[in-house]
């Protein structure tokens, strides 16, 4: 089916005029997006039907086709479109907190708080027609490389103020990201964005060794207790 042809990564970022050259309508690719981001987030890739997003976008099916070509491509578009606006948040939370560590905490707030109930929209990323196509996934990692630009960031100007020791900051970036992947993932029912954020930064920035002092005070109490 017509329908059904690959998405590229053209058809992606552009937007699109229409067929038969008719014009846009101003918004209404937005609108598409922002709606089709939330039926996507909320069910398995494979369970979400067109007339889904159209119905809820208030618009025919014809016009969903309009500016996207395929399910697959509207989902990519979705999520990229997604993850732009996330991006523009973190630049809001980075401005606003000037101490490294305050900005690397409340990065990971807003990160948590925007993945946490999006559990099924990575999914086609992982999928492996469209991993392979590099198009597509040079469109993610170079939108995953603005996060690790904001995180490194922010280690690397605590290294220079002392508040955090002098650690390699693309490596301590990939483990923060790897840490934030993990919990999410495999969360439990009861935790909330905000305890998942603050128990990661938590063990990020400090580790789950016992300080210097606790460590050798307990070192005393037990050979005290020794006979």
């Amino acid at each position: 089916m017509a329908h059904r042809r690959e998405a590229t990564a053209a058809q992606i970022d552009r937007p699109e005029r229409g067929s038969r050259g008719r014009p846009a309508i101003p918004g209404l690719r937005e609108r598409i997006l922002e709606v089709a981001g939330r039926v996507f987030a909320s069910q398995p890739f494979d369970r979400v039907r067109i007339d889904d997003v159209a119905t809820a976008a208030g618009v025919a099916k014809g016009t969903v086709y309009r500016y996207f070509p395929s399910k697959e491509a509207l989902y990519l578009a979705a999520l990229f479109h997604g993850i732009d606006e996330l991006h523009g948040s973190l630049l809001d939370v980075a401005a606003a907190q000037p101490d490294p560590v305050a900005r690397l905490r409340a990065l990971v707030a807003e990160m948590l708080q925007f993945f946490w109930g999006r559990d099924v929209f990575f999914l086609l990323l992982h999928r492996s027609d469209v991993r392979h196509d590099q198009r597509n996934m040079q469109q993610w990692l170079r939108r995953r490389e603005r996060f690790a630009q904001l995180i490194s960031k922010a280690l690397e100007e605590g290294i220079a103020r002392g508040t955090i020791r002098p650690v390699d900051p693309h490596l301590a970036t990939e483990a923060l990201l790897g840490m934030l992947r993990g919990v999410h993932r495999y969360r439990a029912a009861h935790d909330t964005p905000g305890d998942a954020a603050r128990a990661v930064t938590d063990l990020f920035l400090h580790g789950v060794a016992a300080g210097t002092q606790e460590a050798t005070e307990r070192r005393r109490r037990c050979a005290q207790s020794r006979p």
